[in-house]
Parts: C-alpha cells; sequence; structure tokens
C-alpha cells in the first residue's frame, strides 16, 4: 500500500496456433461460401443457355422432321430407285450431322449443370474454353454477334477448378453480349506471354463500352448498371473471386474503337 513492488505475477499463453488454426478455418469457410455463390450463379447462367439452346435445337428437329417425310414420300410411290437411294444417303447424312449437334448442345448443359466439388487440377485452359464456345456460340448467332475464336496452338497447362473457370469466362462472354443488344463482334483470344509465364485470354466486344465514372466499381459486388431484375450485379465480383483463387489477375479497358476489352492471366504450370 506503500507503492513498492513487492512481486509480479504473469500469466502468458502462446496463441500462435490458434490464431492459425482461425485463420486457415475462416479461409476455408470463405471459400466454401464462394463456391455456394458460384454454383447458384451457374444456375441463373444455365437459365439464359437454355433459353437459346431450345431454339438451337429445334431447328435441326424441324429439318429432321422434314427429311424423314421426304423419304417417306418417296418411299410411298414404291421401290426405291438408284437416284432415290441417293438421296436418301444425302439426307441420313445430313440428319446424322444435324443430331450430333443437338447431342453436343444437350451434353454440353448436362456438363455445365453437373454439381461438382471444388477441387484444383492440371486443365488445359483451351479445353475449358472449347466448352464455352460450344454453350455460347448459338447464343451469339441468335443475337446477330459474329463469335470469332483465336485458340492457343498447344496446350496451356495451369491449375484450377473446371466449373469455376466455366463459370468465370460464361459471365464474361454474357455481359460482353449484352453490351451488343443490336448486334456486333466479340473476341475470345489466348496467348502466351512467354516472358513472364501466363496465360492470358481476351475477351473482346464492339458494344456500348463501360462508362469511366464506373470503371472503379465493376469488380464490387452488388453493383450493376443494370434496371431493376435485370441483374443482381454479383457476376464480375464473382469472376474477380475465382480468378484471384487461381491465382490469376484480371484487368478490363475501354477500346480505342468501339467497345471495351477484359484480360484475364494465369500462371502456367
Amino acid at each position: 500500500q506503500d507503492g513498492e513492488i513487492i512481486r509480479i505475477i504473469e500469466i502468458w499463453r502462446d496463441i500462435t496456433g490458434e490464431i492459425s488454426l482461425r485463420w486457415e478455418k475462416r479461409v476455408a469457410e470463405l471459400k466454401a461460401n464462394l463456391n455456394i455463390i458460384v454454383q447458384e450463379d451457374r444456375m441463373i447462367t444455365l437459365g439464359k443457355l437454355s433459353a437459346s439452346c431450345v431454339h438451337e435445337i429445334n431447328n435441326p428437329i424441324q429439318g429432321l422432321l422434314t427429311f424423314t417425310h421426304l423419304m417417306q414420300h418417296i418411299l410411298d410411290e414404291g421401290i426405291p430407285g438408284p437416284e432415290d437411294l441417293k438421296k436418301f444417303r444425302e439426307h441420313l447424312a445430313l440428319m446424322s450431322h444435324e443430331l450430333e449437334r443437338c447431342g453436343r448442345i444437350v451434353s454440353g448443359l448436362l456438363s455445365f449443370s453437373r454439381s461438382a466439388p471444388c477441387g484444383y487440377t492440371d486443365l488445359d485452359l483451351n479445353d475449358v474454353l472449347k466448352e464455352i464456345i460450344i454453350l455460347v456460340r448459338h447464343k451469339a448467332e441468335l443475337q446477330n454477334i459474329s463469335f470469332n475464336v483465336d485458340l492457343w496452338a498447344r496446350p496451356l497447362i495451369i491449375k484450377g477448378d473446371m466449373n469455376q473457370l466455366q463459370q468465370c469466362f460464361l459471365n464474361l462472354t454474357f455481359n460482353a453480349m449484352e453490351a451488343m443488344p443490336q448486334g456486333g463482334q466479340l473476341d475470345l483470344i489466348v496467348e502466351l506471354n512467354r516472358e513472364h509465364n501466363k496465360a492470358c485470354v481476351k475477351v473482346r466486344d464492339t458494344g456500348t463500352g463501360i462508362n469511366p465514372d464506373n470503371m472503379p466499381y465493376i469488380f464490387d459486388p452488388f453493383f450493376t448498371t443494370k434496371g431493376e431484375g435485370e441483374g443482381t450485379g454479383l457476376g464480375l465480383s464473382i469472376v474477380y473471386g475465382i480468378i484471384k483463387n487461381h491465382g490469376g489477375h484480371i484487368s478490363v479497358k475501354n477500346r480505342a474503337e468501339k467497345g471495351c476489352s477484359f484480360i484475364v492471366t494465369f500462371p502456367v504450370t
């Protein structure tokens, strides 16, 4: 009570391990939440794809019906002659081609809609984009959009998750198409930056471009320039999260001529 220090009692605990454990747990939770959001976004995208795929599948079905009626008409007239058999072969070849096209579209939709556990493996970036091209090419045609694709000539192996990367590039291509309601040109270009050993994907459009005032906010969650009910504002923030999780980088700039360009890079393994 005279203010003299007689003894000091020190109690300490090493919390380094606890902090590390909590941090790892939090990171795992964030990744799990991203996977849930990505899957929900995939379902929204699947709805958009289905609408265009129904139209795309309906066209060959109408062609198949036409060829079937022609062949039935020939058979009704009697025994087919050499010329009739020649027509049969031509019709069957066309029908087979159209059925294969329908099969590829349906297989793509089934593969895309299937929920798969998140896991990073060695992937060829070209293969990821080929799946996207099958799904969106006919949608681009419906909107009078010229879809130009230039993939890298050799495999570009990156470490990643197929489902998440598909969602990432579908969001970017859909955004580009929505920026061209009256039609235009969509470019999907894959390059290799040998100096930095990075795979580079460019998604370019000839649309309306991005307002410079909005440029700093486009990757923010819930930021959108669309009308009410037309978008959630999560598309580009999901894209940003997926790319960062893959050790990549995304940048965007308005093109001098018209439209804008998104550039995505990933380290090549």
